[in-house]
């Protein structure tokens, strides 16, 4: 990459206003429905941006992640920040217990994900254990569970199963054959499928988009974008976001450099 291309990333990278709400335009919220969950209702797709940590761009440590949740106009739609513990996030960062607080322009919170630590998961080959297997749950408002997302056991490709608030099966995830991440990896597709109820038809995908050779070298700042069903019901559209969320910190979350 030539040098012009590798300043324009870099201000690119630097120059992000996901903090700034003064600077940003913020979806508007549809009328009649008070819930937290109305602006997923008219959307069928979402860019989910992380925001940069000068704090692991330099000594290599995570920091608590930040995200901008955008709809496909460029208007932002939630802002997402972790809870977390720092030693967790330092030595064991893919099994980190969490909760991520998504909230709206008036900082109201609006959907809660929580995630517990278990220090064996990750795994598809022994997802068929409790103690083994990637989970988050999904509350909104918070403290009322609307549903989950539980890794299950494969031999080869991540399978996730998203479950509505009675535990039953809604949709179902399928992870590329390969995932690649790092600088090298502009050339590879980190699809990760949503099929249907039938367990065979392609509803939706959720992609982990390259950030470029400098964002991709330092951080693990990730960018991704998730593509669902429009009438699908707005607490799976917020499941499936949780399940975005999951797979950055199972599969995107360690840094390069470390």
């Amino acid at each position: 990459m030539n040098r012009a291309g590798l300043i324009a990333q870099a201000n690119q990278m630097l120059n992000n206003n996901i903090l700034n709400p003064q600077q940003l335009r913020w979806m508007d919220k549809p009328a009649g429905d008070p819930s937290g969950l109305a602006y997923l209702k008219p959307l069928d797709s979402l860019l989910v941006k992380q925001t940069l940590s000068l704090t692991e761009m330099m000594v290599g440590i995570p920091g608590s992640a930040k995200y901008g949740i955008f709809n496909n106009k460029n208007e932002q739609v939630y802002y997402a920040f972790e809870e977390s513990d720092f030693c967790q996030r330092a030595y064991c960062p893919q099994t980190r217990r969490f909760d991520l607080h998504v909230v709206d322009s008036a900082n109201q919170e609006l959907i809660r994900l929580r995630r517990e630590f278990k220090c064996c998961s990750g795994c598809c080959w022994f997802a068929c254990c409790g103690g083994c297997s990637q989970e988050i749950m999904v509350e909104s408002p918070p403290g009322t569970v609307i549903g989950s997302v539980t890794q299950e056991c494969s031999c080869w490709r991540i399978h996730y199963t998203l479950k509505d608030e009675r535990d039953n099966p809604v949709l179902k995830i399928v992870g590329p054959g390969c995932m690649c991440d790092g600088p090298y990896a502009c050339c590879c597709e980190n699809k990760f499928t949503i099929y249907g109820t039938d367990g065979a038809t392609e509803v939706g995908a959720i992609y982990k988009k390259y950030a470029g050779f400098i964002a991709e070298s330092m951080t693990s700042s990730d960018t991704f974008t998730l593509q669902m069903p429009m009438d699908l019901s707005v607490r799976m559209k917020a499941v499936a976001l949780g399940a975005l969320f999951l797979i950055d910190f199972s599969h995107f979350v360690e840094n390069r450099r470390r």
